[in-house]
């Protein structure tokens, strides 16, 4: 009788036993991934929030800078909104960007782009995306434009359309000096040639 009942007891441990391993192999585990992965979704919002706030306290609306060269230029850059470069505290990226380079003897440049790198210390701008200088009747559109103030250029890049009253040229690149008030176009392969249209 005594062994009967051992071993009754020693099945119902058993059984005990069996179901414990069994619920935490197969039941456990999946609440303890389930309960992972939900931690896992609230970090990710946490952080694609932390993150949104930080975008939005590095954005600036309604930017506008002025400055004067040596020779008596003042430049002002105008932008619907700005954010500042990851580390690089002086450099700004612009949006829906408006130029005005007012030269000693009242010419004015004027230069549109969608987006633009601006330098906060040297001012020097690189405008991308639909670009548009205008100067007195002449009007360059390009891809890229480069303003440098400490060599006093604006290089105008890719698929430069010039056009005036009379002309009209297609070129890879135009080079205007703030200096000289000259202007140079040319083909960067010197094998190609520029293109020319108009009256003469």
């Amino acid at each position: 009788m005594n062994k009967k009942k051992t071993f009754q007891i020693l099945l119902i441990f058993l059984l005990i036993f069996s179901c414990i391993i069994f619920y935490k192999k197969y039941f456990f585990s999946s609440v303890t991934n389930e309960n992972t992965q939900i931690d896992k979704v609230i970090d990710d919002q946490k952080s694609k929030a932390t993150k949104n706030e930080n975008e939005k306290t590095n954005v600036i609306e309604n930017l506008k800078y002025v400055s004067e060269d040596l020779f008596g230029n003042t430049y002002i850059i105008t932008a619907e909104s700005a954010s500042i470069k990851k580390n690089q505290e002086n450099q700004l990226e612009l949006f829906i960007v408006n130029a005005k380079i007012v030269q000693n003897k009242d010419d004015v440049i004027l230069i549109y782009s969608g987006v633009a790198d601006y330098d906060k210390i040297t001012n020097n701008t690189i405008f991308k995306e639909d670009v548009k200088i205008k100067y007195k009747d002449q009007e360059l559109n390009s891809n890229i434009v480069k303003l440098n103030f400490s060599t006093s250029l604006i290089e105008i890049l890719e698929n430069v359309y010039y056009m005036n009253k009379n002309t009209e040229i297609y070129a890879d690149k135009a080079e205007i000096d703030l200096i000289d008030k000259r202007m140079k176009i040319s083909m960067i392969d010197q094998k190609d040639k520029v293109k020319i249209s108009g009256e003469y």
